[in-house]
C-alpha cells in the first residue's frame, strides 16, 4: 500500500514498530546497557529507591564488623536484591498504569497498591533478616568476633565488589543526564577492574602480579573509551574511585585492633 494511501495513524503506527525495532535486545552488551539504564533511571527517579541503595550500602559495609558465615552473608545480599527488586518492580508497574491511563480508575489504583504492598511485604522481610542477623552480634561483639571478621579476606573482597557497583550506580544517578545514564562516569566496570587490581596487589604483594593485573585494568578502559567515545578523564575518576574503595575498607580493616582497644577501654570504665 503507498503511502499516500495511508492515514496519518496508520503511518504513525509504522514508526512507532520500526523505532521498537532499534530498541530490542541484538547482543548480550545491548541487553546490559539497557537493563544498567533502567536500574540507574530508576535510581535518579524513584526517592525510595536511593534511600534503599544508600541503607544496602551502610549495611554491607558495616557487615565487615560481623563475622557472618557464608550462608548468613548470602542471606544479607539477597535480601538487599529482594528489597531493591521489588521496589523497581513498584516503579515499572507504576509507570505502565500511568501510560495506559491518566484518569482515576479502580483498577489502576488497585494495580498500584498491591505493587506497594509487595514492597511492603519485603521491607518486612528485610527487618526480620536484620533482627536474625545482626541483633546478638551487636550484643555480643567482642574482640574476637571484630578479629574474625576482619581477617576475613572473602568478605572483604564481597564488600569491596558490591561497594564499587553500588557508588557507581548511586554517583551515575547523580551526575547523569538524560536516558542513556548507563554511559555516564564513573564507569563500573572500570572501578570494578581497578579495585580488584589494586585488591590483589595488597593481597600477594606480588609486584608482577599487581602489574599484570593493572594492563588488564588498562585494556578495560581502553575498550571502555573506544565504545563510548567518552573522554579518557572518565575512566581516570572511575580508576581512583575503585582504588579508593580498596584502600578505605582496608583502612577499616586495619583499624580493627584499635577499635578492639577502645571497645575494651569502655567497657573497662563502665564495669568499675
Amino acid at each position: 500500500m503507498d503511502n499516500s494511501n495511508k492515514t496519518d495513524k496508520e503511518i504513525k503506527k509504522e514508526e512507532n514498530l520500526e523505532k521498537l525495532k532499534h530498541t530490542k535486545n541484538k547482543t548480550f552488551m545491548t541487553a546490559l546497557g539497557h537493563a544498567m539504564d533502567g536500574v540507574i533511571r530508576a535510581f535518579k527517579t524513584e526517592r525510595n529507591l536511593r534511600i534503599d541503595y544508600i541503607i544496602g550500602l551502610f549495611v554491607l559495609i558495616g557487615s565487615l564488623f560481623f563475622d557472618f558465615t557464608k550462608t548468613e552473608f548470602a542471606c544479607l545480599c539477597l535480601t538487599i536484591g529482594f528489597v531493591i527488586f521489588s521496589e523497581m518492580v513498584n516503579s515499572a508497574i507504576e509507570y505502565v498504569v500511568d501510560l495506559v491511563t491518566d484518569k482515576y480508575d479502580d483498577r489502576a489504583k488497585a494495580a498500584k497498591d498491591i505493587a506497594a504492598g509487595g514492597v511492603l511485604i519485603s521491607s518486612c522481610v528485610a527487618v526480620i533478616v536484620a533482627y536474625f542477623l545482626f541483633v546478638d552480634k551487636l550484643s555480643n561483639a567482642t574482640t574476637a568476633v571484630i578479629t574474625s571478621v576482619l581477617s576475613s579476606k572473602l568478605h572483604v573482597l564481597f564488600t569491596i565488589i558490591f561497594a564499587v557497583i553500588l557508588l557507581a550506580i548511586i554517583l551515575k544517578g547523580m551526575f547523569g543526564k538524560g536516558e542513556k545514564v548507563s554511559a555516564v562516569y564513573p564507569s563500573a566496570r572500570v572501578a570494578l577492574a581497578f579495585a580488584l587490581t589494586t585488591y590483589v596487589y595488597i593481597i600477594t604483594g606480588s609486584i608482577l602480579v599487581g602489574g599484570v593485573a593493572f594492563l588488564l585494568s588498562v585494556m578495560i578502559a581502553q575498550i571502555r573509551i573506544e565504545n563510548t567515545k567518552i573522554s579518557s578523564i572518565y575512566m581516570v575518576i572511575s580508576a581512583i574511585l575503585g582504588v579508593l574503595v580498596v584502600l578505605i575498607i582496608y583502612q577499616i580493616v586495619l583499624m580493627g585492633p584499635q577499635v578492639v582497644s577502645i571497645v575494651d577501654n569502655i567497657k573497662s570504665i563502665f564495669i568499675k
